[in-house]
This record gives structure tokens, C-alpha cells and sequence, in this order.
């Protein structure tokens, strides 16, 4: 029996932890005699406010999407914005199937080149909405913190050590992007240094195409950081739609409390727990950051959803926020393969016709 490929043993390694994740809360929750209650609360949750939740999904990819779209227009690269959403879902996808959120810009990359966009444009787009990204997560996080304290802590209470994690992990790419900004020898220095310790180790197995690789992804992020010390209002513009990106994502938490008939808590309280959830949970290498979203959720909203409502409210939040991206995204998988696949079997009848069209100099000798 053919033994399955690296890619494989993977892709289902991934998936056993997702699906293991979920299958862990239930049975958690099953222990507790929670399961009938919570099945029953998310069956009579208010929809309206589901749905809500599902288009303040929706509204966050868009801008997610309008990071690049603008990044490209600015750029002077033709593409639809049709294809920039429906790519960023493929990066959504593989982002949320792969440890610490590895596969999703290769991805992305390769399918906006097939798009006809270089190389070098898509990977500094990504690079520069991955910045603004952290630098509007962080600087959000921090204030929200700063100004609701008393709440955090009492909400939080001993988990605030992963949050002071999360911050240090997250702030090492800003501060990555700053210095690549003041000194791109130094940060090459760096990295060579870490390749050659590596291949010493036999973890790097070559050591020159990893250092070209390396060289190639540096470059890019140069040509971003360029983009942003030189284009101070293009990045205000980005900035500001990572801000609203930050703000309709972490707004599900609300719309899942209110459709489990809950009121009374600020809307501001969830977003800023949500928030510091997502710095929390965001340097866990397992897809999806699975079970410490979960654990976190647990620790982090305890104080706001009650006993009998903390399992059905953490599938629905998961539900908004992850299982539906994955869904979406497999749609957007499945479409991108329908495209390549009908593409390819155009260019083999063209290519067919063209071979049935040329004659063989020895028949026309022959004739």
C-alpha cells in the first residue's frame, strides 16, 4: 500500500485536531450535563442576531480584501475586487487548516500570479495588510485595555499572563517591520545566521536555496516597508480599514451574547475581551489556534455568559467566527480548483487544435 504523501499525513493531522477540538467541548460539555440544554438554547436563539453576527463576519473580509484591492490600485495592477475577496477567503481557509496560520499567503500569492499580478506586488500587499493588521490589533488591544482595566481584570483575573504573552509574540512582528526599516543588512545578518545554525543541525538540508529563499522574501518586505515610510497617507488609509476590519470582526462575540437572549453588558466589555482573546490565542501554532480559542473563550467570558449558556455560546461564537470561515473558504478552495482545472483543459484544446493544424514537413514533401 502506497504510503500518503507529507502533504496529506498534514492536511489530516490538522483536520484530526479541529475536529478533535470540537468533539473534546462537546463531550465537556456532555460530562456537565450541558449538551440537551445547549442544544436546545442554540435552537431558540434569536436568528436576527445571528445573522447580524454572520454580516459583521462578512463586513471584515471585505475590508480585508479592500486592504489589498487599494494596495493594488495604487500599484497600477488590474484586478477585479470579485477576485480579491474570493482570494482572500482561500487565504482565510488555508490559514485556518495549517499550524500558526502558515499556508495561507503562499496560497494567496499563487493565486493572484495565476491573476496575473507579480509576484512581488502580492507578496509586499500581503506583507503590508499584515502590518497594518498587527499594528492596529496592538495599539486597539492596549487602549481598550488601558481604559477598561478595572473591567479586564476582574474579568480575567490570573489568565492576564496570556494576554502579556500574546502582546510580546504579536509586537515581535511590528518590531520585525521596524527594523528591516532602519537597518535590512542587520535583520539579513540575522537570519543567515539562524540558516547556517540550523543546517549545523541538520534542520535545514539547503542552505543556499533557503538563503536565496530568504534573500527573495526580504526584498519583498523591503519594497513594503518602502511603501510605508514613503506613503504616509496610503498607510493612514490602510490603517484606518484594518481598524474597521479589527472592529466588525471582534463585534460576533455581542451578536452571539444578544441571540442567546442576554442583555445588560456593554457592547464595548465584549469586543475588548474578544480582542484580547484573539492577541491571547493568536500565537498558538495549532490550526485555528484551536483549544485555547475554546479554553480562552471559557476563561475570558466567564463573567458574561452563565453556566447554562457558556457551551451554547461558545459553539455559536466558534461557529461565526471559525467554522463558518472554514466552510466559506473550502467553497472558495473548491472554486479556485474548478478554475484551474477548466483553464487547463482549454489550453490542452488549443493546444490540440494547434498540433492538428500544423502539417509535418514529411507529408507535404510526400504530397
Amino acid at each position: 500500500m502506497k504510503k500518503p504523501s507529507k502533504q496529506i499525513r498534514s492536511t489530516l493531522l490538522n483536520a484530526l485536531v479541529i475536529v478533535g477540538t470540537i468533539a473534546i467541548v462537546i463531550y465537556l460539555g456532555a460530562r456537565n450535563g450541558d449538551i440537551g440544554g445547549s442544544i436546545d438554547s442554540i435552537l431558540h436563539s434569536d436568528w436576527q442576531w445571528l445573522l447580524i453576527g454572520v454580516g459583521v463576519w462578512a463586513i471584515s473580509i471585505f475590508c480585508e480584501a479592500l486592504i489589498n484591492q487599494l494596495f493594488f490600485i495604487w500599484q497600477k495592477v488590474n484586478i477585479r475586487i470579485f477576485s480579491t475577496v474570493h482570494i482572500t477567503l482561500l487565504g482565510m481557509f488555508y490559514s485556518n487548516v495549517t499550524p500558526a496560520a502558515t499556508g495561507g499567503q503562499p496560497m494567496q500569492v499563487f493565486a493572484f500570479k495565476k491573476r496575473g499580478v507579480p509576484v512581488g506586488v502580492s507578496s509586499s500587499s500581503l506583507a503590508v495588510k499584515f502590518f497594518c493588521f498587527q499594528a492596529a490589533l496592538l495599539s486597539a488591544g492596549v487602549v481598550l485595555w488601558l481604559t477598561q482595566q478595572d473591567f479586564v481584570n476582574a474579568a480575567v483575573g490570573s489568565g492576564k499572563w496570556l494576554i502579556f504573552a500574546g502582546f510580546g509574540i504579536n509586537g515581535l512582528s511590528v518590531a520585525a517591520v521596524l527594523l528591516i526599516a532602519i537597518n535590512r543588512d542587520f535583520v539579513r545578518l540575522i537570519i543567515i545566521s539562524i540558516m547556517k545554525l540550523g543546517h549545523r543541525l541538520r534542520l535545514v538540508k539547503d542552505l543556499a536555496a533557503s538563503t536565496s529563499r530568504a534573500d527573495a522574501a526580504l526584498n519583498d518586505f523591503s519594497v513594503s516597508v518602502d511603501m510605508v515610510v514613503h506613503h504616509p497617507f496610503q498607510l493612514m488609509m490602510l490603517l484606518l480599514f484594518s481598524y474597521l476590519q479589527l472592529a466588525f470582526l471582534m463585534s460576533a462575540s455581542y451578536c452571539v451574547y444578544r441571540a442567546l437572549g442576554l442583555s445588560g453588558e456593554s457592547p464595548l466589555h465584549l469586543l475588548t475581551l474578544q480582542l484580547l482573546l484573539f492577541i491571547a490565542a493568536s500565537f498558538t501554532p495549532l490550526p485555528g489556534a484551536s483549544g485555547v480559542q475554546e479554553g480562552g473563550f471559557a476563561l475570558f467570558f466567564h463573567a458574561i455568559f452563565p453556566d447554562h449558556l457558556m457551551l451554547s455560546g461558545l459553539l455559536l461564537w466558534r461557529a461565526v467566527t471559525y467554522y463558518l470561515a472554514l466552510l466559506i473558504g473550502l467553497c472558495s478552495v473548491i472554486f479556485e480548483s474548478a478554475r484551474s482545472l477548466r483553464i487547463n483543459r482549454r489550453h490542452g484544446q488549443e493546444n490540440r487544435s494547434n498540433a492538428e493544424d500544423t502539417v509535418p514537413v514529411s507529408e507535404e514533401n510526400d504530397s
